[in-house]
């Protein structure tokens, strides 16, 4: 079997089986939940004198290797499902209606899941360094007029407005393909967490040198003692697990590891069942502080 991974499992599989255990003990999404995870641990483990925080990151550290492994092996015969639904689209005129709408069911979610594997992937690649940046002068407006673009349709699917309101400035030097990751991760969430009738706000200013992105939402908001955590990988807040609303707790992970490699900060300011803001600085010039 090809896929990178699987040689590193198969030599050492008591600690595969190891992490695998500790994966069992996390909840049924995978996600952390906030409520609890917002403040750390810090006794003893009387038998091992262990650090309960040190032994936790260890476990996250754990997980985070073993998931990615299992990504590399599920993503070849996903990528198969995915190609032969789309061959069976091809089709469409000999299928049934309930065999389009079943199909429908296979295409969404095995793109969902798809998605899923690529976010764990990056993630794996960026805390090993491993994720170069192609750079080249980037306009972060046509940028983010393009993410507006992309998620429109979706967005009025589910009766949330999407406005754009980008001023004028220089261009930076980074990488457009993972910028668009940032925007397409900040926008999708902000329409996500959006009520309907909801509006999202995507804003960019540059002020002394520096742009601000901000991308605001009108939804669930973040509870105050759970924003802080919510950059770190598997991390949801509790309002949006309660809710039953989908996702992976990654987007932001990557997000913020993204930001830093192109120099820039990611801040959030949030106001539970009112909405929330998520703001980028990245810098025209470096040593440049946001506003």
């Amino acid at each position: 079997m090809g896929g990178g991974g699987i040689p590193r499992a198969r030599s050492d599989p008591d600690r595969l089986r190891g992490a695998a255990d500790r994966v069992r003990d996390v909840p049924g999404d995978g996600t952390v939940d906030t409520s609890t995870a917002s403040h750390p641990v810090t006794d003893v483990d009387a038998g091992t004198g262990v650090d309960a925080g040190t032994r936790k990151d260890s476990v996250d550290q754990e997980r985070a290797r073993f998931l990615a492994m299992v990504s590399h092996e599920m993503r070849t015969p996903l990528t198969s499902i995915i190609s032969f639904s789309e061959l069976l689209r091809g089709e469409g005129d000999g299928l049934s209606p309930d065999g389009r709408r079943f199909l429908a069911i296979i295409e969404r979610n095995a793109d969902r899941l798809l998605r899923l594997i690529d976010d764990l992937l990056m993630l794996d690649r960026l805390e090993a360094g491993a994720l170069p940046l192609e750079l080249t002068q980037v306009s972060l407006p046509d940028l983010a007029a393009e993410a507006v673009k992309s998620v429109s349709p979706v967005a009025a699917k589910s009766g949330v407005a999407v406005h754009l309101d980008a001023g004028d400035g220089p261009p930076v030097l980074a990488d457009p393909r993972r910028l668009t990751q940032v925007f397409d991760n900040l926008i999708g969430n902000a329409v996500k967490f959006s009520n309907v009738d909801g509006l999202v706000r995507v804003r960019l200013r540059y002020v002394r040198n520096t742009w601000r992105i901000d991308v605001s939402d009108t939804g669930i908001g973040i509870p105050p003692d759970e924003a802080a955590r919510l950059f770190g990988p598997f991390v949801r807040g509790s309002n949006a697990r309660i809710a039953g609303l989908p996702g992976s707790g990654l987007g932001l992970a990557i997000v913020k590891s993204l930001v830093e490699m192109h120099g820039g900060q990611v801040k959030v300011d949030s106001v539970l069942d009112h909405g929330t803001t998520f703001s980028v600085f990245l810098s025209a010039s470096e040593g440049t502080e946001p506003p």
